[in-house]
């Protein structure tokens, strides 16, 4: 089966996630993906030109403007769209866009089949699609983890962007205020240092896959903060899946996959409020004993749920359920 897929421009980390850490698995399920960006102006109505013999079309993340999805439509023997964020929502709280709302039910509705990354953008695409079918992130593991001293200090990590480092900054005064007397150490991995207060004992890494590997090697927890709006409700997780691989215990936020990548409380703990993340972080610090102990399970249920191969025979088994919807339409056309 040939696959051709449409990255947008920008979101590379969702383009390597849900795409080309997935390939070596989807080819040895017998799926030849291709992958290309979604090109830019006019060159977008001669896309349904290029697609060939290919028997999906995916769309990762690409609203498609209704001039160019008809072209689309008609040139796709099969047309899939994969969601790994809310993207019809602006995120920070900025009032939603009616125009991408209304490209974002159009693309729906030219689909054949969609992906989601998460349960809650499952429910909501489902509302307007009949074959919305869950594709969690998945992520490698290494076969062995290096002894990690007992704390104290804790060692936390987060991981992140400049678009996602409001969350972590959210949570300075607490961070600041659990600080005190060298009990914890917090490393970030980001394209920008983020904004904490002074009493943090901050270590920043700017970010690249071989230093993410390395601080997850180095820590004790994961973080995992998030706001409660629309746009963070719709993130699917994929760091807290990242730390789990890598023995990390967790500790997150209930919105945006965390207490379903978790299965909370068996991976990992849950806070709502800066109040509810300094108390845990308060217990955590006395009892470390649990740090690792947790950080045990993580693994455990990551090696048992999330590798690349068993996603990527999941993915294959969807792709060839979106080329077999698509043949029927072809059929009754």
């Amino acid at each position: 089966m040939k696959v051709v897929a449409f990255w947008l421009p920008g979101c590379e980390a969702s383009a390597r996630t849900r795409l080309s850490d997935l390939q070596p698995a989807l080819g040895a399920a017998g799926v030849e993906l291709e992958l290309r960006p979604w090109p830019r102006g006019a060159a977008r109505r001669r896309v349904g030109r290029s697609l060939g013999e290919h028997d999906v079309v995916l769309l990762q993340r690409v609203l498609v403007e209704e001039g160019v999805l008809v072209g689309l439509r008609r040139a796709a023997r099969a047309l899939v769209l994969d969601l790994d964020d809310a993207i019809d929502q602006r995120p920070w709280g900025r009032r939603a866009s009616l125009r991408l709302r209304r490209r974002y039910l159009r693309t729906l509705a030219a689909c054949d089949l969609v992906t989601t990354g998460s349960e809650h953008l499952r429910q909501r695409a489902a509302r307007h699609h009949p074959r919305v079918r869950l594709l969690p992130p998945a992520t490698a593991a290494p076969a062995e983890l290096a002894a990690r001293p007992a704390p104290p200090p804790l060692r936390l990590l987060w991981t992140g962007s400049r678009h996602t480092l409001p969350y972590l900054e959210d949570l300075g005064p607490v961070l600041a205020e659990v600080a005190g007397g060298g009990q914890l150490e917090l490393r970030v991995l980001a394209d920008q240092a983020p904004q904490l207060p002074p009493g943090v004992p901050l270590d920043f890494v700017p970010w690249s896959l071989e230093a993410e590997e390395q601080a997850l090697g180095w820590a004790h927890l994961g973080l995992y903060p998030l706001r409660d709006d629309p746009w963070s409700a719709g993130k699917c997780a994929y760091k807290v899946r990242r730390y789990m691989a890598f023995g990390l215990a967790t500790l997150a936020s209930p919105q945006g996959g965390g207490r379903e990548a978790l299965e909370a409380p068996t991976a990992g703990w849950i806070a709502s409020t800066p109040a509810e993340w300094g108390s845990e972080l308060r217990r955590i610090l006395a009892e470390p004993a649990q740090v690792a102990e947790m950080g045990q399970r993580a693994r455990a249920l990551s090696l048992a749920r999330d590798p690349l191969e068993l996603r990527g025979t999941r993915f294959a088994s969807i792709l060839a359920e979106a080329a077999a919807v698509g043949r029927r339409r072809s059929t009754r056309g």
